[in-house]
C-alpha cells in the first residue's frame, strides 16, 4: 500500500531527514517544489496528501486549487504565509512548531489524519 504523498515548498534546513525519519512508517512520497512560486508549488502539491512549508506564501488561490491536502505543516513561528480562512473552508488541518530546528512536531500531528 502506497502511503500519502507531502508536497514539500520550501525548505532552509541542509536535509529533510528529520522529518523523512518522522513520517517513515507512513511510507510517504515526497514531492520538492521548484521554487517557493505558486506555480512551482501548484505542480508538487495541486493532488498531494499533505504539505510542509517553512516561509513560501500559500494564499487562498493556492489552497482553493488543492484537491487532496488534509494538513499543512509550518516549520516556523507563526502562519501569517498561510491563508488561514481559505485551510478552513477547505478542511485542512494548519500547524506549526515554534522550534524549527525539531521536524517532529507537525509531523506527528499528521499520522493523526492516517490513521
Amino acid at each position: 500500500m502506497s502511503g500519502p504523498v507531502i508536497a514539500v515548498t520550501d525548505s532552509v534546513f541542509p536535509t529533510l531527514d528529520p522529518a523523512k525519519a518522522a513520517l517513515a512508517r507512513l511510507n510517504p512520497t515526497f514531492r520538492m517544489s521548484k521554487s517557493s512560486g505558486a506555480d512551482d508549488i501548484l505542480a508538487v502539491a495541486k493532488d498531494a496528501d499533505a504539505i510542509l512549508v517553512t516561509y513560501a506564501k500559500l494564499p487562498g488561490e493556492l489552497l482553493r486549487q488543492l484537491t487532496r491536502c488534509k494538513a499543512i505543516g509550518r516549520f516556523g513561528l507563526g502562519v501569517d504565509n498561510i491563508d488561514l480562512p481559505a485551510a478552513k473552508e477547505k478542511g485542512i488541518a494548519v500547524n506549526n512548531v515554534p522550534d524549527s530546528a525539531s521536524a517532529k512536531c507537525p509531523i506527528t500531528r499528521w499520522r493523526c489524519c492516517w490513521r
